[in-house]
Order: structure tokens, then sequence, then C-alpha cells
């Protein structure tokens, strides 16, 4: 194979020093060319193509939300219009209109007022039916532009104007009935948009008074965000994160493993049981500053003493007599005696610390995990014991540091419990998911591509040359005449003579029969 990639390539070099300086700016100049027009091309085509997002004029603070939501979410956009109205690229548009709707964004969801504009002649009533229409129209476009949502139609009921004043106003009613398109269905968080959609848009319509069906009478209900977390897409979404984390683990174990005994020797099968509840606690606690003394900061200090010697009754009574009489306690101090008395107080007030914190719990949370390992011995030969008891040990780790969230230290025979490695012969390959990085090969078929083209234009390029320089070298033919052959002249008049006359005035006259006359003769010889 090198051989043969040396031989074209001594080939080509060949043929490129054969040819003159002139030729060779010139191929060259056409592979410049072509390289340069496919990077043109590659460069416009991913450039996106931006779209508005409404038909109408909003609000510097509707384009201020919006710009905040779109550099959250890293969207490219670009605001026009004298900074009244911003676009996005053409493929993320329908995306974006429903998240933002679903947030409530832009308040006024889109209604074009300019149909307003000439109103002279037109009486209330009529203006009411016009506005009405218009409102219903305007949704009924809007809608139309979510992903999913094929056509649509409104029905807007809006409530009288009354000068009395009721203890509960009325409020609008609608009904919206959309065409969704065929494999399509909607979830939760489109649904809802919808009803915003309608809500946001109509004066004194809240989403409860919003009824929504699709093509098939089938009710478009609206949930709010506690009883969605509950449905099925919540299901899906923790199925998918178990999924996720399984995949990954078993990814990893795989890769080390199949290091060390090959990647066809190993299966590695993993099931985690997770714990999905969040949890919000508040914890209200006093702490000391001083952890080792268990005591708090002195804010304030105060001692007092006071003290009596003389006669007669000490402050607060005789000890033993009154309210606090002992029996048998000699209480009574004779009249006139000496008495001493003393107190002593002292009060210290100290602050702790006070912390409030707001835990909320993360929901993903592995509580249990089982890892099965498949190891295939070598041919006519077992795994021995140290290889096995090295895979356990790598299994342990694994449990160890994936339950470690339990706050529990596990022992040996525990982790033994969670892990198995199994030695026996395969009876079959299982395909480990990979990802795989296309980038090389991308890249690898952009150069093939390019050099295939270099080579189609040097193609053509040469067999045109090779066709001009035929044309010049054969020299111009002389056209042929006419060639005169003149009559034999027998002397005798014998029947060959005669035979060879009539077939020189048929080769004169008609040279076509005479050809076929020959060929017959030498087809029957």
């Amino acid at each position: 194979m090198n051989e043969r990639l040396s031989q074209y390539k001594e080939q080509v070099l060949a043929k490129w020093n054969q040819l003159s300086p002139k030729r060779r700016w010139m191929i060259s100049g056409i592979v410049l060319f072509l390289l340069i027009s496919l990077g043109l091309y590659i460069y416009i085509a991913s450039q996106p193509v931006y779209t508005p997002l409404y038909n109408q004029r909003l609000s510097e603070q509707e384009i201020g939300l919006i710009k905040q939501e779109l550099e959250s979410k890293k969207i490219p956009y670009r605001i026009t219009d004298n900074g009244t109205n911003i676009e996005v690229p053409q493929k993320l548009a329908q995306d974006v209109i429903v998240d933002l709707a679903a947030q409530g964004i832009p308040s006024q969801a889109g209604i074009n007022t300019e149909i307003f504009s000439n109103t002279l002649g037109v009486t209330d009533r009529q203006f009411d039916v016009m506005k009405k229409e218009a409102l219903q129209q305007e949704l009924r476009k809007m809608l139309e532009r979510v992903n999913g949502v094929r056509s649509a139609q409104v029905m807007i009921n809006l409530p009288e104007e009354s000068v009395w004043i009721t203890e509960k106003p009325e409020t609008a009613t609608a009904s919206v009935i959309v065409d969704v398109e065929p494999g399509t269905r909607l979830d939760q968080k489109q649904i809802n948009a919808l009803y915003l959609l309608v809500s946001r848009s109509v004066p004194k319509l809240p989403p409860e008074n919003i009824t929504i069906s699709d093509q098939y009478s089938n009710l478009l209900e609206w949930k709010d965000g506690s009883e969605a977390e509950g449905s099925l897409t919540g299901f899906e979404q923790q199925e998918k994160i178990r999924a996720n984390v399984e995949r990954e683990i078993q990814q990893n174990l795989y890769q080390l493993l199949g290091t060390m005994m090959g990647r066809d020797k190993v299966i590695v099968h993993t099931f985690i049981k997770m714990n999905f509840d969040k949890e919000n606690r508040v914890e209200n606690l006093v702490e000391a500053p001083d952890k080792e003394n268990n005591e708090g900061l002195i804010i304030s200090s105060q001692k007092s003493s006071k003290t009596f010697s003389g006669q007669g009754a000490p402050p607060g009574g005789t000890a033993g007599t009154g309210g606090n009489a002992v029996p048998g306690y000699p209480g009574s101090t004779p009249q006139g005696s000496n008495s001493q008395y003393e107190e002593l107080n002292d009060t210290i007030n100290r602050e702790v610390n006070r912390i409030t914190r707001n835990i909320t719990m993360s929901p993903y949370k592995i509580e249990d995990i089982t890892i099965n390992v498949g190891v295939e011995p070598p041919e006519g030969g077992q795994l021995d014991a140290q290889t096995i008891e090295s895979i356990k040990q790598v299994l342990r780790n694994v449990v160890r540091v994936t339950l470690s969230d339990r706050g529990v230290q596990l022992t040996q025979e525990e982790l033994d419990q969670h892990i198995s490695v199994l030695p026996r012969q395969f009876s079959g390959k299982v395909a480990v998911d990979s990802s795989t990085d296309l980038t090389p090969y991308l890249y690898g078929a952009g150069a093939v591509a390019l050099l295939a083209l270099g080579a189609v234009a040097f193609l053509i390029y040469r067999r045109r040359r090779q066709a001009k320089l035929q044309e010049e070298e054969v020299p111009d033919l002389m056209p042929p005449q006419p060639m005169e052959i003149p009559d034999l002249t027998y002397q005798e008049d014998t029947d060959q003579v005669v035979v060879r006359k009539q077939l020189e005035k048929l080769a004169r006259s008609k040279p076509d029969e005479f050809v076929v006359l020959l060929r017959t003769w030498l087809a029957e010889d």
C-alpha cells in the first residue's frame, strides 16, 4: 500500500514538474479560488437567519425583560427598530415565544392596536364589534406561531361595561380550538403558555375562564406547577436522570476494568435507587461564640454588695423565723445583741449567635446501588483470586463514595453485599454506549471534498489543454479531390470484356450498389 502511494506521489510530482510555470500558477489559482469559495459558502451558510419575535413595537421595559431572559439562556439576539423590536434566530423563534409567554412576557402579548387608528364615524356598538374581531384575529395569528399548532380558532366574550358598582365584577370568557400538527403532542408547559397568551391579551380574563381543546375535542387543561410536578413528564425526567447516572457509573467502570482486562472481556451492569424528594427546612440555631467553654460574649456586667453591722435584727429578718421558720432552729436573737449582714449580687448578660438557615435539600440523592461485573477468563484458564479481589476492591471504592451522602460508614461485609464479580465465558458481546466525537471526521470529510474538487478542476483543465494542443499540432488537410478512373480499352468484345465494362459503369454511376455487390461476392466465396 505504501509503495503504491509512493508511486502515485512520484507520478503526480513528475506531471507537476512537466508543467510550465504559467500552468502551475493557473492551477494554484483555481485551487485557491475553490478553497476560498467553499470557505465563504460554509461561513454564510452557518450564519443564523434572524426573524422578529413580534410584529409590533414593544416598550423599552419589555425589550429589557426579553433581553435579560435571552441572555440568561445564552440565546443570540439583535435589537432593531431603534430599540422597539428584537430578533432571534429563526429556528429558535417559536420556542422563545412559548417560553416568554409562559412567564407573561410581554405583558400585552403582542396585540397590535394600529387597526383602531381609523374609527371616524363609527358608533360605540360597531367599535366594540371591531375590537372583539381584532382581538380574535390577532390571537389566532399569535397562537398559530406556537410550535406544533397548525391553525387556531378563537371566540371571546367580553363583558359589557356598566355604570353600577357590583360586588363581583363581570369577567370575560374565551374558547379556543387549536389544530395540532399530526404526530405532535403539546406538553404541559406549552399548554400553560397558550392559556397565558390568551389571558394576558384580553382584559379581565383569568385563566380559569378559558377553555382550550384540540381538533379531536380533547380538552387541554391548565395545571399549575404543583400539579405538573406529579405528572408523567416529571416521572420521565426522573427516569432519565436515573438512567444517566447509571450509564455514567457503568462507563467509568467499563473504561477502567476494560483497560485492565480487555474491552471484550468485561461487562458492567449497574442499578441504583434514587430519592427525588425535595425538602425545604428552616433551622433556628443558637450557638455560643466560645464553643470550648460554651459561653457567650459579655455585653453588660453589674456587681453590687451590701454589709450591715450593729444591734438589732439584720435586714430581711432573723434567719429561721417568720416565713422561713425552721423547727428546732435557734433563730431568736436577744434584743441588743450585735449582728452582721453581707449581700453580694453579680449580674452578667451574655450574647449568643442566633443562626437562621433556610436549607433546600437536593432531590437527587442515591440511596442504594448494586454493581454486577462479568469477567471472561483467559482461554484455557481461570481468573486467580488476586485479580478477583482487585476488581472487588475497585467496586467497593465506587460503592463507598456513592453512598457517602447517607452519613453511615459501611463495613466491608456490607460493601460486599452491593457488588458481585462473575467469572464466566461470554456467549455474546454487548456493545457499550460511548460518545463519539465526530469533529475529526467532519474535518477529514471536508479535506477530502476539497481535494476532490481540486482534482476534478485539474482534470478538466488538463483535457481542455490537451485538446487545444492537438488542434495546434495537426495541420489542416487538403480537401479530397475527385479521382477520375480512365476507361479500359479492350481489343476483343468477349463475355469477360462485357462484364468488366458493366462493372466499371456500375462503379462510376452507382458506387453504393457496387460496394454491396462486392461484399456479396466476398461472402459467397
